[in-house]
């Protein structure tokens, strides 16, 4: 059973995330209030874990609270994900589970995009880059679930969830406090890691592996990072105001941050039926209607773009069909194009059952990383962007994700995505290489899908 206290409907989430951002591990998942999208439906919060989850140099490190302190264990590992899954509140809520409270506690966090590299045997060569961990995650007993079309607000708990720690949260909820900091403020220009020339090269090696047969597409990105000060939560306001994207995502650890704007959904299961909905397509937007019309209809025509698309929907395809039911996975819409705040995006979605003896964490194991931000076929894909990127993708391009107790799951993957390690914030923008790429107009779409953010802060 979930205990549930109804809460009064906030002005924002980002105000109660505020009341609760001392506690250890907060974060945000924050909807966008983007129309009527069913994306656009929920934010969640969470903070102070009872279990505290690290995986980094192939140790996943388990901290956890008990009655007598908090307790340490390392279990070193090639494939964390599946060992998560052996330390995961597991709880049959099926009948108990309700379509407006989605997570009322269980596993949420990040997943880097290097997360698997050791398991897939892919080279990790950057050292230089932001020094967080390839998973950081907690496992929450309890979240507040805002429903922004029944303007409600839910404190949803699970029934081992300490009272004491229950009436901690309503108290500060009910003495709301804004805990911010400075301003934040970026304090030195944005620079790529690469020049035009830089790209240009790698961009030509992409183009030698395709036309040799290595691989058919290759997502490549080139990474900005700035020095910065104050409250990495501000620039998490401003450019989601911005951005108003619906799966974005802010998570807060020490000094050490992750601010997602992501468009896009990686993996979502309800009992035990799974969708993932992959981006391949862009087109920037104009101020001037027309135009922007005109960049929507060469997307939507654009035969370029739609190979791309099928290319990751048959690989994610592929990887569904190691962990769903024979003859259950199917697609369900192609090329569907949806418009955001600095682009247009051409968007598939694939659906499957998961295989009786199959969970969330073999199906994220078995899709991880997401096709759209790899290229086809996707191991492949993974060792040449290791070669010819020069800079780690850390939180960009991985995934955020909760796992909810009766094995339902939301994720994005982690694209629009800063990461703020102590004074330096890093950002990413790339694109998916085919045979018929230009360099120049690949190297502009990495910029336009980013250039919003750099801007607003700069």
């Amino acid at each position: 059973m979930i205990n549930r206290t109804a809460l009064p409907y906030p002005l924002s989430s980002v105000h109660l995330f505020q009341s609760l951002r001392h506690l250890k591990l907060p974060a945000l998942l924050h909807s966008g209030l983007a129309g009527d999208k069913k994306t656009s439906r929920f934010d969640i919060v969470v903070a102070d874990p009872s279990k505290l989850i690290r995986y980094q140099h192939g140790i996943l490190k388990i901290e956890s609270e008990g009655n007598s302190g908090e307790s340490i264990e390392e279990i070193k590992t090639v494939e964390p994900i599946l060992a998560l899954a052996e330390h995961f509140p597991w709880q049959n809520n099926n009948v108990d589970a309700r379509d407006d409270i989605p997570f009322c506690g269980g596993l949420l966090g990040y997943f880097s995009y290097e997360a698997l590299h050791d398991l897939h045997k892919v080279s990790k060569k950057h050292n230089e880059g932001p020094g967080l961990p390839s998973i950081l995650a907690g496992i929450y007993d309890w979240a507040i679930i805002v429903d922004h079309h029944k303007q409600s607000c839910t404190l949803a708990a699970q029934t081992d969830c300490k009272r004491e720690k229950l009436e901690k949260i309503k108290h500060l909820l009910s003495n709301r406090t804004n805990l911010q900091g400075e301003s934040f403020k970026i304090t030195s220009a944005f620079n790529s890691n690469v020049s035009n020339q830089e790209y240009t090269q790698a961009f030509k090696k992409v183009m030698q592996y395709i036309q040799a047969g290595d691989c058919y597409q290759v997502n490549m990105s080139q990474c900005f990072q700035a020095t910065c000060e104050g409250d990495s939560l501000q620039a998490f306001i401003k450019l989601q105001q911005q951005a108003n994207a619906p799966f974005a995502a802010y998570i807060e650890d020490q000094n050490q941050a992750v601010l997602s704007f992501s468009p896009e959904r990686f993996l979502q299961v309800k009992n035990k039926v799974a969708i993932t909905q992959p981006i391949k397509g862009t087109r920037a937007r104009h101020y001037d209607k027309a135009k922007d019309e005109k960049a929507l209809n060469d997307l939507i025509n654009s035969k370029k773009d739609k190979a791309e698309n099928l290319m990751i929907v048959d690989l994610v395809r592929n990887d569904f069909g190691k962990v769903c039911r024979t003859g259950s996975v199917r697609v369900d819409a192609l090329y569907e194009p949806q418009s955001f705040a600095n682009v247009h995006h051409l968007v598939s979605s694939v659906s499957g059952e998961l295989a009786q003896s199959k969970d969330v964490f073999n199906l994220l194991n078995a899709c991880f990383p997401g096709g759209s931000i790899t290229g086809a076929p996707k191991l492949r894909a993974m060792e040449i962007i290791a070669e010819v990127e020069t800079a780690p993708r850390s939180v960009y391009c991985g995934s955020i994700a909760w796992i909810n107790t009766n094995g339902d799951m939301d994720s994005n993957i982690a694209i629009r995505t800063l990461v703020r390690d102590h004074d330096q914030i890093y950002c990413w923008g790339g694109g998916g290489i085919v045979a018929d790429s230009d360099a120049q107009l690949e190297y502009q779409e990495s910029l336009d899908k980013i250039s919003m953010f750099m801007d607003a802060l700069s």
